[in-house]
């Protein structure tokens, strides 16, 4: 991770240049300020041993006071300047990574995680944040407090001053050797901290069935090993950050021993006034703090670094699904074709689908059947491009469709999956998701042909009722339908559905079919379904065995042919039969 997150960092200072010189200016105004408040004390207190006027003393009063004045005032306008970079770069660092966790293709994502992202995307940020709001300001004011102090002392006494200077700076120097063992074990504490989220996240999420389990003891267990493993990595890191710490406090003790004893002596001799050795005593104390400043700068660059580091990994990731050079803008119409498609499982060279040769004329229906992990759900991942053949081609009215632009392909191409996503708003909002302006009358419309409207009286405000985190609200048909509404309301061309009526009773799902046959004009539907019943008037069905068509004709062929599909619905048959016997 050497300087990683530090290059990563530079081009989103680019729109702040213009900040960063007015910055620069505050600083060294502030830290002028600051640095010459000691020269003017010696020189006061060399006038007041030579007996000065009370009126010339009332003036030294004056100029210190102008001095911190204009010290408190240059720091605070400082402070703030460094937070409004710090708002802007956090803003724009996280728009870039929420729009570029959108675009990653599901492999990559997956790679990830939720939790980890979530991480990257919340704690990361505080890091770089603190870096820019406090350590910039204070890096920068520090070091033209040493510059200036340093200048300002070596007028006085050129030996005093180096000797200081040098014990100072040596701190500095091995500070700055060890700070990149304090960037490897903050990297490290963060990456913890990422597999405690994703911990937490994964179970929170699935808090009924680990109750219906009776896991609650496990799971408290297993979290509390993870949060142990993270508060040891926090350890080792505050253990390494406080071996370092001391250090300039050290430095100082030692450059007071120089001072008091190499000063008093050159006092003594004549070398230096009474005045310019108290100097150095304040001088001392500035520098010092000057140098504990950077020291805690330092301390929050590696750390701003190493935050960094981890968001620049993920916005450095390209999704493996992207537009072709030659993308064309215009949807083709046509006939969907697949041509010796094959597809491998992730990081395996097992072959999920393999030798897919099919046509879906356009207009019709498919269904496809097919025992669990045949490759169903993978079928119709590579129509919209949630991923992409590893063999073979798809072919929409005779355009590859990885020639297709995503935004055109994805408009076009509607996906419903068997478990839908909903967020916390309102059915409405729900069903017209991403659109804006659509009309009640076409969201009524959707949500009737997705029968979603026999549930309304059940629901306290009907299509106005806002349903819980993840539509908890909502029973697992009433999420089908709403997700099947709000692919619906979008008028696609092609339809994708992935065993979506799978929580539907039999009736309301002959209903739906029915609708979706009335309406379609043109529309191509892909259906899944693990019931028999919900493609039997599809025009076309394939019954899918270990990664290959086995089995392809309409319901009544298939029949008559007396093999799988056949079997699974005398299955499905038999199973409705004694279904209803017990409950007679």
């Amino acid at each position: 991770m050497k300087h990683s997150g530090l290059r990563f960092l530079l081009p989103y200072m680019a729109p702040y240049r213009r900040h960063l010189i007015v910055g620069t200016i505050y600083a060294l105004i502030s830290a002028s300020a600051s640095a010459f408040s000691p020269a003017l004390l010696g020189r006061a207190i060399d006038d007041v041993l030579a007996g000065i006027r009370t009126d010339r003393l009332v003036w030294y009063a004056v100029g210190l006071i102008a001095l911190a004045t204009t010290l408190a005032v240059f720091r605070y306008l400082l402070r703030m300047l460094t937070g409004w970079i710090a708002v802007g770069v956090s803003y724009r660092m996280s728009q870039d990574l929420f729009d570029r966790v959108l675009l990653f293709d599901q492999a990559t994502a997956q790679s990830y995680g939720v939790g980890d992202l979530l991480s990257r995307a919340s704690n990361d940020f505080i890091y770089i944040w603190r870096f820019y709001s406090a350590g910039f300001q204070m890096s920068m004011h520090a070091l033209f407090l040493l510059a200036i102090g340093t200048v300002l002392m070596a007028l006085s006494s050129p030996l005093l001053a180096a000797l200081v200077v040098a014990l100072l700076f040596a701190s500095l120097g091995v500070q700055v050797g060890l700070g990149r063992v304090l960037e490897r074990a903050f990297d490290h504490v963060q990456q913890r901290m990422a597999r405690l989220s994703a911990f937490a996240q994964e179970h929170l999420s699935a808090m009924r069935m680990l109750a219906a389990y009776a896991q609650e003891r496990s799971v408290v267990a297993a979290f509390q090993q993870s949060n142990e493993a993270y508060v040891r990595s926090n350890l080792d890191f505050v253990l390494r950050s406080a071996a370092i710490a001391p250090l300039p406090s050290l430095v100082v003790r030692l450059a007071a021993a120089v001072v008091l004893g190499l000063g008093g002596a050159l006092v003594v001799g004549g070398a230096i006034s009474v005045g310019q050795y108290v100097q150095f005593i304040v001088y001392l104390g500035l520098l010092s703090a000057a140098a504990q400043q950077l020291s805690q700068a330092y301390e929050r660059l590696q750390q701003g670094s190493a935050a960094a580091g981890r968001i620049g990994e993920v916005l450095r990731r390209r999704s493996r699904i992207v537009d072709a050079p030659d993308a064309i803008a215009l949807m083709p119409s046509g006939d969907i074709c697949f041509e010796g498609v094959g597809v491998r499982a992730t990081g395996d060279s097992r072959w999920i689908v393999r030798g897919i040769d099919l046509r879906i004329a356009a207009g019709t229906t498919l269904g496809i059947v097919g025992a669990t992990g045949a490759g169903k759900s993978t079928l119709l991942s590579l129509i919209g491009r949630v991923r992409d053949p590893d063999e073979g081609r798809i072919t929409i009215g005779g355009v590859d469709i990885r020639r297709i632009r995503l935004e055109t392909l994805r408009r076009s191409v509607v996906y419903v999956p068997q478990e839908p996503l909903l967020f916390s708003i309102s059915v409405r909002d729900n069903i017209a998701l991403g659109l804006t302006g659509v009309p009640d009358e076409l969201v009524h419309r959707a949500a009737h042909a997705a029968r979603l409207t026999n549930d309304l009286a059940q629901l306290p405000q009907g299509l106005a009722t806002i349903v819980g985190e993840r539509g908890a609200t909502l029973s697992g048909g009433q999420k089908q339908r709403t997700a099947i509404a709000r692919a619906l309301v979008r008028d696609p061309s092609i339809l994708l559905l992935d065993d979506t009526l799978s929580s539907v009773d039999a009736q309301t799902a002959a209903e739906i079919l029915r609708e979706l046959a009335a309406a379609r004009e043109g529309r191509t539907v892909v259906m899944v379904s693990q019931r028999m019943a919900a493609v039997r008037d599809a025009d076309q069905i394939i019954v899918l065995h270990e990664g290959g068509i086995v089995e392809q004709g309409d319901h009544q062929s298939l029949l008559a042919l007396n093999g799988r599909y056949a079997a699974m619905y005398r299955r499905e048959l038999r199973q409705a039969e004694e279904s209803e016997e017990s409950i007679a």
